[in-house]
């Protein structure tokens, strides 16, 4: 009689071509605009990436192994580990370190013990990137209006800003922080220099610019829309951080 051995494979992960961007503004890593920030919320694109059923972390500290996968980050011969805050086979989304070396940087996904390929993408020390209303990197972005009573809205067409009235922009990658990124993000402002532009408006007066005190890696600019801005179905806004600039 004779005996066959039963073997299994199992597929290595593998992030695509220029699979690695900002998780708010997708924009390709070869494009201007395409680096990823110190300490921001990157995504990773790919197959076989994680488990089939998605895992997310909703609590501190966070860990950098999330259902079997971690993320390794490595920049000569420093290697950091990227944190994993939601995990797919075809996306994950990780906090880079805020300590990585800016420049460029090989990325690396390990699931399930299985290695997968090394894709570089480029870190730079600030990279504003502006969530959108659409989740796809296009169309409107994520901003609040603040009501008298200090309640936040989600801007809409028939919930729209007026000038003089608070609002609130969320974005990533205002820059890296001191503190631990796995803990509950500090609050307080950012070091680095914010200039905001709303329908080609400066705004003077900012009254928060830094991490949010929910989500590591998750930032917002807290200010006064300017007067004298037109209205419009659809404003523009612009973004600088330390001279790396976003608009939306």
């Amino acid at each position: 009689f004779t005996i066959s051995a039963a073997t299994t494979t199992s597929t290595a992960p593998a992030i695509f071509n220029n699979g690695i961007v900002s998780s708010a503004s997708f924009t390709p890593a070869q494009s201007p605009g395409g680096a990823v920030a110190q300490g921001s919320i990157f995504s990773i694109f790919g197959t076989a990436l994680g488990p089939a059923t998605t895992a997310q972390q909703l609590s501190f500290p966070l860990v950098t192994t999330l259902g079997g996968v971690s993320v390794k980050v490595t920049s000569g011969t420093t290697q950091l580990n990227a944190i994993p805050v939601f995990v797919s086979p075809g996306l994950i989304n990780a906090i880079m370190p805020s300590n990585t070396p800016p420049g460029k940087v090989s990325v690396q996904v390990t699931f399930n013990g299985i290695q997968g390929n090394n894709s570089p993408v480029r870190v730079v020390a600030n990279a504003p990137s502006i969530y959108t209303a659409t989740g796809a990197g296009a169309g409107p972005g994520v901003f609040q209006n603040v009501s008298a009573a200090g309640v936040p809205v989600v801007n809409a067409a028939n919930l729209t800003a007026t000038p003089g009235q608070i609002g609130v922009l969320w974005l990533t990658g205002l820059g890296a922080i001191s503190a631990p990124d796995n803990q509950p993000p500090p609050v307080g402002n950012l070091s680095y220099p914010v200039e905001v532009w709303v329908g080609g408006q400066p705004v003077t007066n900012f009254l928060y610019s830094g991490r949010t005190p929910c989500c590591s890696g998750l930032d917002e600019i807290v200010f006064t829309v300017p007067v004298g801005v037109l209205s419009g179905c659809f404003v523009p806004v612009m973004v600088r951080v330390a001279g790396a600039a976003v608009g939306n």
